[in-house]
């Protein structure tokens, strides 16, 4: 079986049960006690108590153990416990139990008694609503024996519930403030809102006052009632250019969040860049035990795999005190590293050396602005290595104190496979000085978005640095601040439990029980704020998820084919009736395609196919014919002839890539006839007319192209993205108010036009220009009409939700799993779907 044969199989069996299917989410554990480490030393005693043997907390004779585990926050809450007794006699018990008051009255859980003391656990659990959201609660290990030689084991404890109960009170409360640009000796000022979501007042003891440039201006904040807020007045007066970061700590009774930080930032600048940028303020006293100065100047093997934090931005890393702009010259990359390989279902490699096991040739200019660093060159890299091509992303520069004046670097990266989709994520790391020194550079990658090929590779190759001077280096530097400067307000995931209370995040984090390990990206954005998780590698979490790369496989169908075609229509009415055969003259030889229009391409209901069945095409081995080749007269021409005539154009989904390659090239030349023979539907139309407006990074600009003169863009596959781009094309999609695309097709791609629900591939399942959609009223019932989200998708694992509450919510899997339904259930909790 082939790569793709096999690869697109796998599509149609994940997609069509797993689209379909969802899990119970998972609990949070709040307490958890094996008493494994020996100390109990936070535990209350009475009696004869101890910790024993590395196991258990053991009472003698008549005896207790006690601990309090406020729940406040959480709800469904579940306390198991295990014990195991010995010597007891008749009339002897060991408990374990709970307290929802605070040791006045208790609740046994487990007893253990004569007969049962051979030193066998035994365990159970319990969960009542007297649990939940309770600052009170306790739990404890009692043994009643009459001397010391009566034995009590508490085996472990478990505390766990469902985060996101409003506690009483309950503070809402953003966690960080962001001013807008100001030039200095001007001042801006920001109001925000503490609320209370709980059902007691808020007791605000204290609102601190922040260093200059910010001042806290004012608050009312007392007391707050439940459901009302307080406002908090801030400003901003710089009086230089810089990056500027302080914080207030709001004190109060909230019984979880007693000191809530609220992080502050600001940018000053006269000319739109600042030569300081994002400065960081630590001392430099990094204690460091991984790639330490002695590791990277004097390294001779490949090292081992480290977790990721050894590669990440320290809390107290200082600013850098040398300047890195020029050129980055990897050397031995060929025969240097180590390689580990966790799947490979194409049998790409074995047990001898290969070209794939080992990075590409790495010749690179990158310019340093403040404690950033970033690549001029931007998007999949081609080169001559046969397997691999770079993706190069913004990195960060700081000063540690024990590095003997050098600076440190980390460069995040990727490898992308060449006329593939699939990324695999890595990060450099080295050490330089301004007069041209350089360390090793120390490289890991050990995570990807792939599902048929998962490896690891790390090493410690020498390396050159040729300081150089870039005559735009002042525009390319603007470009670069604007970027980061422009990306949507972040926020953790676990954040969503405080903006909107009551949320389950671990419907978002792990939708239908999802394992978060297979997830590169996940978000939710809703009301301009982009709560985002993910960034799971093999070894620790990824530090630099703001540059992790995803590809977007056939996502690009809604994104790229859709997005190009009802642009098009917008500026030239008609354009989605295009016949296919006038523009692509591969088509026009077989007669196939004369009745074949542009919509009906981008619907995939061409009319001509082999098998009707569900993807039954798309995985069959002479797709090779696609996606294997790489020049533009084998695809299309494969594209073109491969299928005879089954059904009318517009009656019959048919899963096929090829359709969009086609309409890809129609497009293309109908551009080319209207706007002149040098435009381009990426270039000309999907990048300038409608991503470059959005904000996104350069890293977006990129599609996968034929390797050839035509260079002609795949359309239905192959381009990357960052996750604030996804972010940002999301919202494009999911804000009803932009006028770019053609608005009659637009609202039947995303199912605002009950007339035009377009093709059913499935059951509950549409497909209209270029975008998936399900019928989600089985799971939300609310709604007078029947709810329906529109989705894009991608192989291996890849969902955007663009939900009918103007919100947005996507992964970046590659588990081959599709589930969604919890989120989507849970974003219309937050706001309804109902229209």
């Amino acid at each position: 079986m082939s790569k793709h044969q096999a690869r697109y199989l796998l599509l149609a069996g994940g997609l069509l049960s797993s689209l379909i299917t969802s899990a119970e989410t998972l609990a949070d554990t709040i307490f958890s006690e094996d008493f494994s480490s020996g100390d109990i030393s936070g535990w209350n005693t009475s009696g004869t108590v101890d910790a024993y043997n590395n196991e258990s907390i053991r009472l003698r004779g008549p005896s207790w153990a006690q601990l309090p585990v406020s729940t406040s926050g959480y709800s469904q809450i579940q306390i198991s416990l295990s014990l195991a007794a010995g010597s007891l006699e008749n009339g002897e018990f060991c408990y374990a139990e709970y307290s929802a008051d605070a040791g006045t009255t208790w609740t046994t859980i487990q007893t253990v008694a004569n007969g049962q003391d051979n030193g066998t656990v035994y365990s159970n659990n319990l969960s009542q609503s007297q649990m939940d959201n309770n600052p009170n609660l306790m739990v404890r290990f009692r043994g009643d024996g009459s001397t010391v030689g009566d034995y009590c084991y508490g085996q472990s404890v478990q505390v766990s519930g469902n985060g996101g109960a409003p506690t009483a009170p309950d503070l809402d409360a953003p966690s960080s403030v962001s001013f807008p640009h100001t030039e200095p000796g001007n001042s801006r000022d920001l109001v925000f809102q503490i609320g209370n979501a709980g059902t007691q007042t808020l007791q605000v003891s204290n609102v601190s006052q922040p260093a200059s440039p910010f001042a806290l201006l004012s608050q009312n904040c007392a007391q707050v009632s439940p459901g009302t807020q307080c406002q908090v007045e801030l400003r901003f007066s710089p009086v230089a250019e810089g990056n500027f970061n302080d914080s207030i700590m709001i004190e109060s009774d909230d019984p979880d969040e007693g000191q809530w930080l609220v992080s502050l930032s600001g940018n000053a600048s006269q000319s739109g860049t600042v030569d300081n940028f994002d400065p960081l303020t630590g001392s430099g006293a990094v204690p460091r035990s991984q790639l330490t100065y002695s590791q990277l100047i004097n390294a001779t093997d490949p090292g081992t795999l480290l977790d990721f934090a050894a590669f990440a931005l320290p809390a107290d890393a200082a600013m850098p005190g040398n300047l890195f702009s020029g050129r980055l010259t990897l050397l031995g990359e060929a025969a240097g590293g180590a390689f580990d390989e966790h799947k490979d279902s194409f049998r790409y490699t074995g047990s001898q050396d290969t070209s794939r096991k080992h990075l590409p040739e790495f010749d690179f200019e990158y310019v340093q602005t403040g404690s950033h660093i970033f690549p001029l060159a931007r998007g999949s890299i081609a080169s001559s290595h046969p397997e691999w091509e770079y993706i190069l992303s913004p990195g960060r520069v700081w000063q540690e104190n024990g590095d003997n004046g050098y600076s440190r670097v980390a460069l995040p990266f990727a490898l992308q496979q060449k006329n593939a989709n699939c990324v695999h994520n890595g990060v450099f790391s080295f050490l330089f000085k301004n007069d041209g020194a350089i360390s090793k550079v120390a490289y890991q990658i050990a995570s990807e978005t792939c599902l048929y090929f998962q490896v690891d590779m790390w090493g410690r190759l020498d390396a050159s640095y040729t300081a150089l001077s870039f005559a735009d280096a002042n525009q390319q530097i603007a470009a670069y601040q604007a970027e980061v400067l422009g990306r949507l307000p972040t926020k953790p995931l676990s954040a969503l439990a405080q903006d909107f209370p009551g949320t389950d995040v671990q419907a978002f984090s792990a939708p239908g029980g999802k394992d978060p390990q297979d997830m590169s990206l996940v978000g939710f954005v809703i009301d301009g704020i982009h709560y985002t998780g993910g960034c799971s590698t093999r070894q620790g979490t990824y530090p630099y998820c703001e540059s992790l790369v995803v590809p977007s496989y056939s996502a690009a169908k809604s994104a790229f084919a859709g997005s190009v075609l009802m642009r098009l229509e917008q500026k030239y009415p008609g354009s989605f009736n295009r016949p296919i055969s006038n523009h692509v003259t591969a088509c026009d030889s077989n007669g196939n395609w004369s009745d074949v229009s542009f919509g009906n391409a981008l619907d995939m209901a061409t009319g001509n196919y082999a098998l009707a069945g569900y993807m039954s095409d798309e995985g069959a081995s002479h797709t090779n014919g696609l996606f294997l080749v790489e020049d533009h007269a084998s695809k299309i021409s494969y594209s073109c002839t491969q299928y005879s005539r089954k059904a009318s154009p517009g009656t019959q989904w048919v899963y096929h890539t090829s359709d969009t390659y086609i309409l890809g090239t129609a497009m293309n030349d109908y551009l080319q006839s209207l706007e002149g023979t040098g435009k381009d539907i990426h270039t000309d139309i999907l990048l300038t007319e409608i991503l470059q407006p959005l904000q996104v990074s350069p890293t977006s600009g990129y599609t996968r192209r034929t390797y050839d003169g035509v260079q002609q863009p795949f359309t239905g596959w192959g381009l990357i993205w960052l996750r604030d781009d996804i972010a940002k094309i999301g919202q494009f999609f999911a804000g009803s108010g932009q006028s770019l695309l053609d608005p009659t097709e637009l609202n039947a791609a995303l199912q605002r036009d009950p007339l035009d629900r377009g093709l059913e591939p499935l059951s509950q399942f549409k497909y209209n220009n270029g975008f998936w959609a399900r019928d989600v009223s089985d799971n939300i019932t609310d709604c007078n009409q029947p709810p329906w989200v529109p989705f894009m998708s991608g192989y291996g694992g890849i969902t955007v939700l663009i939900l009918p509450n103007n919100s947005l919510y996507y992964y970046f899997s590659d588990d081959d799993s599709f589930v969604w339904m919890d989120a989507a259930v849970e974003a219309h909790q937050i706001r309804s779907f109902c229209q």
